[in-house]
């Protein structure tokens, strides 16, 4: 049984389509555009009005990156070596980079072949070039791939996780035997809100570094490729273990320590504001500690939404999509415990399933990416 589930496996990880034209189409970019400059260089600020106003006029979702080049001098020397800018160049201001092309210095002329390189990329994207070739599904477009599907089939397939499913059933079972819908509604949804801001926030620093890391990386395909594998090769190894144990949260020592504690909190018939702060702190811990069972997931997230190149109000846009779909199991299952004074969750047969299509999913993306990463 288990080698017919391996080989369906990896006939979906091959045959599996692109999240192609989805509810919405992935909003591609141009650029990013990175331009080191000077505050008492007259000609920077030139550059730098000129690439605004392309923006407001031609291209609303392009991103320009603005760097003080006294003070970014190793970021700079990275982008020198990248694009092989002259020696006799290099420290010239400005300096902007896009794409495969650099320009040294800003006229009017440079202003409108950056005009023209940017608007002809924008072509190149809206005619679909750029296609990546994939083993039997032949050429495939990276930039058609579906944000919002992949941010709704990547939240739901982390929404899955034992440790954090286990915690709210902890706390909606003790909150269970005082009969009161107001305090099953109140408590169990204070710990979705505190795990909702605590995961999504750890996800939003995790944007954060990849943003930073981005200009010093040669190829974030390559880097994203790596991550998938690796979070493949591990959802993998979880999946065999589920299928032969039953799934099992990871932090079951710390869970088995920190419930006695709230239990007696809850027993001590404490005031509402000591329960709340109890569950508020449980919520805090059991997230903050179980997140590096489950980080691949929001980590290869969080890479593909930097390498998109969308802005940081999108990629909010989109991580509060994820952090959705993350929450849609609990919040049923508190919806459920609210109106029927009953936990009912799901069997454990369904989170080993999507184990195994998290794995495929993962691969099928790091194989994707990887071959994306190669010049055909």
């Amino acid at each position: 049984m288990l080698k017919k589930i391996l080989f369906s496996l990896f006939t979906l990880t091959f045959l599996l389509l692109p999240w192609q034209n989805a509810l919405a189409e992935t909003v591609t970019q141009n650029g990013p555009v990175y331009i080191f400059s000077s505050p008492t260089c007259p000609h920077c600020a030139t550059a730098k009005k000129f690439l605004e106003n392309f923006k407001k006029e031609s291209s609303p979702n392009l991103i320009i990156y603005d760097y003080e080049i006294s003070r970014n001098a190793f970021l700079a020397k990275n982008f020198y070596e990248k694009y092989s800018v002259p020696q006799n160049m290099q420290g010239l201001v400005p300096a902007i980079f896009v794409g495969d092309k650099y320009f040294v210095g800003f006229s009017a002329q440079t202003g409108e072949e950056i005009a023209a390189y940017l608007l002809d990329q924008e072509e190149v994207k809206k005619e679909g070039n750029g296609l990546t070739k994939l083993p039997i599904l032949g050429e495939v477009d990276l930039l058609d791939l579906s944000l919002p599907i992949l941010a709704i089939t990547l939240g739901l397939i982390d929404g899955f996780n034992v440790c954090s499913l286990g915690a709210l059933v902890i706390i909606l079972g003790l909150v269970m035997v005082l009969h009161s819908r107001r305090r099953i509604f109140i408590f169990g949804g204070a710990f979705i809100f505190t795990t909702a801001i605590i995961y999504g926030l750890l996800i939003f620093l995790w944007h954060q570094f990849f943003s930073f890391i981005a200009p010093y990386i040669r190829s974030m395909e390559l880097l994203i490729g790596l991550l998938a594998l690796a979070g493949g090769i591990y959802l993998l190894r979880e999946f065999y273990k589920a299928y032969k144990s039953g799934p099992i949260c990871s932090t079951n020592n710390l869970m088995s320590r920190l419930t006695p504690k709230i239990e007696k909190v809850f027993q001590s018939k404490s005031s509402w504001l000591a329960l709340l702060s109890a569950v508020i702190v449980f919520a805090t811990v059991v997230t903050i500690v179980e997140f590096p069972c489950s980080a691949f997931l929001p980590v290869l997230f969080t890479s593909i939404l930097v390498d998109s190149g969308i802005s940081l109000g999108t990629s909010l846009f989109y991580i509060m999509l994820y952090m959705l779909f993350y929450l849609l199991d609990e919040i049923i299952i508190f919806i459920a415990a609210v109106l029927t004074l009953k936990i009912k969750i799901v069997s454990p047969k369904f989170i080993i399933f999507f184990n195994l299509l998290a794995a495929a999913i993962f691969i099928f993306l790091g194989i994707t990416y990887l071959l994306g990463s190669i010049s055909w």
